[in-house]
């Protein structure tokens, strides 16, 4: 009988523990609930378009176009051809590339192009943080009001520089362009990565617009800061993900990052699954890397009073947030069987759970395509592709919070694509149309 009873108390307190489990699991989603409620409310706002401001009065603003470039003999010669074909006058803007520790012709062909070429040969850290730092260090472009920053293997709209003049000219001393993806067309992971661009612009950054927020990223490549914000100081950042790092910085310091829906340009995206996966690591494990410094310097700024700060601070926990859900979610599976949960019921659960979530996401995908007005050749395999590879992510998110190698690996950019073959590819042919 003492035996038996002993028995009989050690199940009870097993159930006991799962039951305690089971509440720290259910708040914790409950928690991120909240947490996603609110980006909901954030991108509430995500109808129509911007008002278009007017025209800049006065001189042109001078810009100093950076490109940061290794091994890009490629690609590199499409992007000077659209930066020197700019409507804007030539006398107010310059291209200086950055030939990161080239072995081909990269720099070559962009002194042919009529480009300001230095070459970093140094060796030293890898990566466009590290070449940022150098350039700003030794070629401060102090006789410019704003520098503009393209990856080599970007192509841009004739009306860029243009939409960026009237960015300051209204006083917005950061803004960030219109993404395309430049190949969306080339396989169906490229196309998702377009979708995931489209995404943003239509539910982050132009909602934040709309209720006066700065956008939270200026997105790596495609955009505008004055000299000024940078300082005496230069370009510093440390991350894996220096234009994440360098936007909540500037939040923190007080200045609004814009959203410039007319300033259009294209960007090659990653050809296979493998490439697209080890460019978004790097992604979250740079986010995860600002949880600890940028967060304490935006929460010191809604202190001081500036208090749209905060939804940069809940904007940079999103991948922490998503990798501890998807934690708790599947501790609620394995806790709910070990409570007495039929296997057959869980199983179909799941099942179900999992068809309903990939059709929200599908539903979800083909929504931002429709209201982007965007077309491509294979944009269906793109769109079904869409809900895995975002469920792709949701696994990063999980390993990044055991497992950060913030080491940056080169992307090989082959799709030498113009202009004019890039606005082929979608139904974009200008953001002013």
């Amino acid at each position: 009988m003492g035996e038996s009873g002993g028995r009989r108390s050690r199940i009870g307190k097993g159930f006991t523990l799962i039951a305690v489990l089971l509440t720290i699991c259910t708040v914790g989603l409950v928690i991120s609930g909240l947490y996603g409620v609110y980006q909901m409310v954030v991108s509430i706002r995500f109808g129509g378009k911007l008002p278009a401001l007017p025209e800049a009065e006065g001189r042109a603003h001078r810009f100093a176009i950076l490109i940061f470039a290794r091994n890009e003999e490629v690609v590199i010669g499409q992007l000077l051809a659209s930066l020197n074909a700019q409507d804007y006058p030539s006398d107010a803007y310059r291209v200086f590339v950055t030939a990161d520790n080239c072995t081909d012709r990269t720099a070559e062909i962009a002194r042919e192009a009529g480009a300001v070429v230095y070459e970093r040969s140094s060796g030293g850290p890898a990566g466009k943080g590290a070449a940022l730092t150098w350039f700003f260090a030794e070629h401060f472009p102090d006789d410019f009001d704003a520098c503009v920053i393209f990856d080599a293997d970007n192509v841009v709209d004739p009306g860029f520089l243009a939409a960026m003049n009237r960015q300051l000219a209204a006083g917005h001393q950061i803004a960030v362009g219109y993404r395309m993806g430049k190949n969306p067309s080339s396989s169906w992971v490229a196309g998702a990565n377009t979708i995931f661009w489209l995404l943003q612009s239509r539910f982050i950054h132009l909602p934040r617009a709309r209720w006066n927020l700065p956008c939270t990223t200026v997105g790596g490549t495609g955009f505008m800061f004055a000299l000024r914000v940078l300082g005496s100081s230069g370009w510093q950042t440390k991350s894996a993900c220096e234009d994440i790092e360098f936007t909540l910085k500037a939040i923190a310091n007080g200045w609004h990052v814009a959203f410039a829906d007319d300033a259009l340009f294209f960007d090659e995206q990653p050809l296979t699954f493998s490439q697209s996966l080890i460019q978004r690591y790097r992604w979250s494990v740079g986010t995860m890397q600002l949880v600890r410094t940028a967060v304490p310097q935006l929460l010191a700024s809604v202190r001081r009073g500036q208090l749209s700060a905060m939804d940069g601070a809940l904007y940079i926990i999103g991948v922490t947030v998503g990798g501890l859900s998807s934690i708790l979610w599947a501790a609620t599976v394995v806790l709910g069987l070990a409570s007495g949960a039929g296997l057959n019921d869980t199983l179909l659960s799941l099942a179900f759970g999992t068809v309903a979530g990939y059709l929200v996401l599908l539903a979800f995908g083909l929504l931002v395509v429709r209201l982007e007005r965007a077309r491509w050749t294979g944009m269906a395999k793109a769109i079904f592709g869409f809900p895995v590879w975002l469920f792709a992510w949701s696994i990063i998110n999980v390993v990044v919070l055991f497992y950060r190698d913030p080491t940056w690996h080169i992307v090989n950019h082959t799709e030498s694509l113009s202009l004019a073959e890039s606005v082929r590819l979608s139904s974009l042919p200008t953001r002013n149309s």
